[in-house]
């Protein structure tokens, strides 16, 4: 194990967010020479920045001789670099008093840099945070949407052996993860650049379209969210936090196109700007997650016309859902829990399928969904005639019986994890009530999956997981996190045989 180069990057991420956090506290003056803020948010931002520079810079005083690294040593400074951004970032939340408690602050963040957007505002009003508090929680998604590291990894030297792959292929979402340049930097820097004109493009869709309630602000905050598929709201809404109901149809399929936008490998987007567009339309994951859209639009339609007013408004708030979950975002313009039974059937396969590999967007994601549709039926061929010699085949090429099993493995583990932490659940109270069984597996799920609202009432879209036992915010925080980093790096983390010398 290669402590030192450890040391270093968590050093390194550490003076990162220090310096993002500029941005934060440039919004809250802004926001406190108009009279809308109050000073002490700046505070509440300073302390951390401070803090996390000191600690930075004292974790890179001694340098590391040897930069290269393993795999494991990648997954450990990506596990770890998550929880630690996630204890310093939540101190503007405890400092300002606006969310005092640390086990809430800690999961409002952890939410927000995993792009959960499940919060625990309920009792305290959205329009009370300030600015700089609600710009903090959404540019979290934006943060984390890409990853952290990935952002490190476009900046730094790379190292000669070229193993900073390895913190490239631990934090992005997805099975494989192939580079787009010969070098990792180069890589991650286009990632970068398609990811900040998109968030941009957006800003200026919502900025500049007819809706008067979408101020500069607001486009920013949503922007962010749709980017990093997080979705922490700002509007309160009959005391609730409800984000697009209140919005115009256009900006409700705004953000609902740019959702499905950023659910998609940005190599894809590469490969347009090159001019390579035969490989985009024989992408295997690129065509399936388009054909589960349209299934699942048109099977809520089906499900819903009926207590809708009109078709447009069955195929908006259907379109929007489909969008808002097959992304993970988690936003809302209609409470999908009072749907009919199938109509939450399909909200919740949505949750489990998520996006593609390589986007912002949680779930297992659709490749791992083909590479395991394709490998059973494979199996089940094989049953039938064995003497049958059949390649399992994803956009023409063969799919080597190691990624077969990592996937199968990974879907394994992802199923009792996320039972597992629902059981856990479970024991704890919500409000001094005990946790029904649908809701606690639903929070594991939503959490795991990174999409946010839940399945019913206490954790939907107008609820929130303000009134779960503190351990209870712990566990799903992790989750998250876990759920984020496609659990490997995590499980790694707290091996104890990961940090036995060799």
């Amino acid at each position: 194990m290669n402590h030192a180069i450890i040391r270093n990057l968590i050093g390194k991420i550490l003076i990162l967010v220090a310096i993002l956090m500029i941005l934060p506290v440039i919004v809250s003056i802004i926001y406190t020479i108009k009279g809308e803020d109050n000073i002490n948010d700046i505070i509440s931002f300073l302390v951390p920045m401070v803090s996390m520079l000191l600690v930075g810079g004292l974790l890179n005083i001694k340098k590391a001789k040897d930069t290269s690294m393993k795999a494991k040593e990648g997954f450990v400074i990506v596990a770890l670099s998550w929880i630690v951004m996630s204890l310093f970032g939540c101190l503007p939340f405890i400092i300002s008093g606006k969310i005092p408690n640390f086990f809430d602050a800690f999961f409002e963040i952890a939410s927000g840099f995993t792009t959960t957007g499940s919060s625990i505002l309920d009792d305290v009003s959205i329009e009370t945070m300030g600015h700089s508090i609600l710009f903090w929680r959404s540019f979290s998604h934006w943060i984390g949407g890409m990853g952290i590291l990935v952002f490190i990894l476009a900046i730094i030297p790379e190292s000669k052996d070229g193993s900073a792959v390895h913190i490239l292929r631990a934090e992005s979402p997805g099975p494989t993860v192939d580079k787009i340049a010969t070098k990792t930097r180069v890589t991650t820097r286009i990632l970068y650049i398609i990811y900040i004109v998109l968030t941009v493009t957006e800003i200026l869709f919502l900025f500049l379209g007819p809706d008067k309630k979408m101020d500069f602000f607001n486009s920013v905050i949503y922007s962010l969210g749709t980017a990093g598929t997080g979705g922490f709201g700002i509007d309160n809404f009959d005391g609730v936090a409800v984000v697009f109901g209140q919005y115009t149809h256009y900006t409700q399929y705004v953000v609902a196109v740019f959702m499905l936008i950023f659910s998609i490998n940005f190599t894809i987007y590469y490969l347009i700007l090159i001019g390579k567009f035969k490989d985009v339309i024989k992408n295997e994951e690129f065509r399936w997650f388009f054909v589960i859209v349209i299934i699942a639009v048109g099977l809520l339609i089906l499900n819903i016309y009926k207590i809708c007013n009109t078709f447009e408004e069955a195929f908006r708030y259907s379109l929007f859902t489909t969008a808002t979950i097959i992304s993970t975002t988690g936003y809302a313009n209609v409470d999908h829990t009072l749907w009919p039974t199938t109509a939450k059937l399909i909200v919740c396969a949505l949750m489990v399928i998520g996006g593609c590999a390589g986007s912002t967007a949680g779930g297992i994601k659709v490749t791992r969904l083909v590479i395991l549709v394709k490998s059973s039926l494979k199996k089940i061929g094989k049953m039938l005639n064995p003497n049958k010699v059949e390649i399992l085949m994803v956009d023409g090429k063969p799919v080597d019986d190691s990624t077969t099993e990592a996937v199968q493995s990974y879907f394994i583990i992802y199923v009792l994890i996320f039972i597992i932490c629902g059981l856990v659940v479970s024991t704890g109270t919500n409000h001094g009530e005990e946790i029904d069984m649908v809701t606690a597996i639903s929070a594991s799920l939503t959490c795991i999956n990174n999409v946010g609202p839940g399945l019913t009432q206490i954790i939907g879209p107008v609820g929130s997981f303000s009134g779960f036992t503190w351990y209870v915010k712990l566990l799903l925080s992790l989750e998250m996190i876990a759920g984020r980093l496609e659990l490997f790096p995590v499980i790694i983390l707290f091996n104890p045989k990961t940090w036995l010398r060799s």
